[in-house]
């Protein structure tokens, strides 16, 4: 029994160790669950090391003014197979180079049926023209009609009294009584032939003599105006249709840089193709165009205009750019965003000038980079 006796102070330590550790494990569980939450991090981020207050610091980010431009399909195509590409990533382009081009065998055969239109109006004016020219002829043929049958029509009605006069000598020398003449004058068919005959040549006189004035008032122009109006509607359609193949040959709007060609030859391009065909950024001035928030918003004004600001890398705080301000928006406005999603978030936009985007020893800002502004200095 000795070799008991001899372990109970062992037993003893042992239970006080594992009494100490079993609470040193509760504790640690504890404050674990409990831990406080860090601190929310400030909407304005602190300046780096050696600037002065005065003003927000604000996000941005760096943008061509004016900003960065997509080109997609014409506005004369639904869809369209891409024929030719003149570009490739990161090539300086001029204002008025070509970028790329689209099929246009369709396009082409509707030039071919407008200029054949125009072909067809230009032949209604020669005829026009033509008509105008034989309009005095006409005008002189149609007289001599007109006299013709008043010629006629007098004949005709010489005649009629001539068969009427010697019916009427024959009646007397009879000795037929006058009231018996009309009957008899009414039932000689000579002298009815000859009434018939008379009235026929007056209406044609008088037919063809209407025809003669009516001819007179037409305006022999007013057929070749007609013409030439078609013409003229018919060559409206051939420049639409050289436009339509002009504007499948995209140009640059502005001179700039190309980014992110995204087409080759047989590539299609539809009116629901999200992607553009290709970015260009616009040659000239780089801005920073700074977000501030409602809660910093009381701390900017139009005094800000002129300033001298510093820009810091997001990425890198020790890489700092300067910028003058050019503006102070007036309106909270949505953040700007590049998704098809647009932002909640509303915010005044300031325009920063940066001065000098690519200087010495560092790297240039580039267009769509995330900077801080310093509008405090």
């Amino acid at each position: 029994m000795k070799w008991l006796r001899r372990l109970q102070p062992v037993a003893f330590v042992l239970g006080v160790v594992l009494l100490v550790g079993t609470l040193v494990g509760a504790g640690a569980l504890a404050n674990n669950g409990t831990q406080p939450a860090a601190e929310p991090k400030s909407a304005n981020p602190a300046a780096p090391a050696g600037t002065r207050a005065g003003g927000p610091i604000t996000m941005g980010t760096v943008d061509s003014d004016p900003p960065p431009v997509t080109y997609g399909l014409p506005t004369v195509l639904q869809s369209g197979v891409v024929s030719e590409v003149f570009v490739k990533d990161g090539q300086d382009v001029k204002a008025g180079d070509k970028l790329y081009a689209f099929d246009t065998t369709i396009l082409k055969r509707d030039l071919e049926r407008a200029n054949a239109a125009v072909a067809v109006q230009q032949t209604k004016v020669a005829e026009a023209r033509e008509g105008a020219q034989q309009h005095g002829k006409k005008v002189d043929v149609l007289k001599q009609v007109v006299e013709a049958a008043g010629d006629k029509m007098k004949s005709q009605g010489d005649l009629y009294n001539l068969i009427k006069g010697n019916l009427e000598k024959n009646y007397k020398a009879e000795k037929i009584p006058e009231g018996e003449w009309p009957a008899r004058l009414g039932s000689n068919a000579d002298l009815y032939k000859a009434n018939v005959d008379w009235l026929v040549a007056k209406n044609e006189h008088a037919i063809k003599g209407a025809e003669l004035a009516a001819l007179k008032a037409a305006d022999p122009q007013v057929h070749v105006k007609q013409a030439e109006a078609g013409v003229m509607q018919a060559e409206a359609e051939v420049d639409k249709a050289q436009a339509a193949i002009d504007l499948c040959t995209v140009k640059a709007r502005t001179a700039g840089t190309v980014e992110q060609v995204k087409i080759s030859p047989g590539a299609t391009i539809g009116i629901s193709t999200r992607d553009p065909a290709l970015w260009l950024i616009p040659a000239g001035a780089r801005v920073v165009r700074a977000e501030i928030e409602a809660d910093f918003a009381h701390r900017v004004s139009n005094e800000l205009i002129g300033r001298e600001v510093t820009i810091y890398d997001n990425a890198d705080p020790k890489l700092t750019y300067k910028g003058v301000v050019k503006r102070v928006g007036g309106t909270f406005l949505p953040k700007r965003t590049e998704g098809l999603i647009p932002s909640d978030t509303r915010v005044l936009e300031a325009v920063v000038e940066v001065s000098d985007p690519a200087p010495a020893g560092k790297p240039p800002l580039r267009v769509g980079q995330r900077v801080r502004v310093n509008l405090g200095q």
